[in-house]
């Protein structure tokens, strides 16, 4: 599942969204994903472009999984959600293509060479 790499402005103004403890009931595939597989949560500033002040303004928060390097190779693991509970349901329906992007990369296997 191939999603747009993280770009330099994206990360800034970004906070890690930690699970520092397995209690965590709110979010329990977030919290497997980040502590067994070292995943990270990321709140990103999402930015929009104003037309009266001709520059990027910040607006409202997202939220994405991504991995430790982010700040290197910039890989997304998920859409942008406006919410935590948002992305949660996200990572429980597609944890296996999530870890398998993460375990392997993103590999695009193409049809024809398998025959």
């Amino acid at each position: 599942m191939p999603y747009p790499k993280l770009k330099p402005d994206d990360i800034l103004g970004s906070r890690e969204i930690s699970f520092t403890s397995r209690k965590d009931l709110a979010h329990p595939q977030l919290m497997r994903l980040c502590m067994d597989f070292e995943l990270i949560v990321l709140q990103v500033q999402r930015r929009a472009f104003s037309h009266i002040s001709k520059r990027f303004l910040a607006t409202s928060d997202a939220f994405l999984l991504s991995n430790h390097d982010y700040r290197k190779n910039g890989l997304v693991f998920s859409p942008w959600f406006d919410s935590l509970a948002e992305l949660e349901a996200f990572a429980k329906k597609h944890h296996i293509d999530i870890l398998h992007d993460h375990i392997f990369g993103n590999t695009n296997i193409n049809q024809r060479d398998l025959r």
